[in-house]
């Protein structure tokens, strides 16, 4: 979300620009380059050239504004280097997202730790998604609100799916319910996993439908 942000406040400064989500979804490195030049902008608007007309050579020199999101082993690194080797530019500029600290290192890169939320913020987050606005919580649920919001530690993506799910919700017991799943969930040791275990909340509590 930060990268798509900055992202977004950059690209007019340069003069082609590309940004390629969920670089781990895709499985090699065809895939990706695949995307870069279907994603590929000039001066703002989107190149109409086929991508099997593309190569890595023609962006040689151009002032070039790309971000790879979520790159997670050796072969998106190998990408990487291959387009900063062949692009040559010294006024480009390269932005990647990855939960391998090893493979921002390998990249001698700067490393921005995004931290997590504050209780205000994520209090905000949250209440953002369960209660869009002017909606307000019934006064039996405001102590839940808080509750809630601590048991996801922060994590923008925990707030915003657990607050989604309760957008709608107004038994007590639900909230309830909602919390000790939460709690019950703190148990798992990986952070991943415990993300994951949170997660799982909303989506075991789905409808059939």
């Amino acid at each position: 979300t930060l990268a798509k942000l900055l992202f977004n406040e950059l690209c007019a400064e340069y003069e082609y620009t590309c940004f390629v989500p969920g670089c781990t979804l895709k499985k090699n490195t065809k895939e990706i380059e695949d995307e870069v030049f279907s994603s590929m902008y000039h001066l703002g608007k989107q190149l109409t050239k086929r991508v099997k007309e593309w190569q890595l050579t023609d962006l040689r020199q151009k002032i070039l504004l790309l971000v790879l999101d979520d790159i997670d082993n050796g072969s998106h690194v190998a990408f990487l280097q291959d387009i900063v080797s062949k692009n040559d530019c010294a006024n480009s500029r390269y932005i990647v997202t990855s939960r391998n600290r090893d493979i921002l290192n390998s990249l001698d890169s700067c490393v921005f730790d995004v931290k997590f939320l504050n209780p205000k913020s994520s209090t905000k987050l949250f209440m953002s998604y369960a209660f869009p606005y002017p909606t307000e919580p019934r006064p039996s649920l405001k102590e839940w609100v808080h509750k809630i919001v601590a048991k996801c530690d922060g994590l923008p993506l925990t707030l915003e799916v657990i607050g989604t799910y309760l957008k709608t919700k107004d038994k007590e017991s639900i909230w309830i319910q909602c919390f000790q799943a939460l709690d019950e969930a703190e148990n798992v040791v990986s952070l991943d996993e415990k993300l994951w275990a949170k997660l799982r909340v909303s989506y075991d509590r789905l409808g059939s439908q």
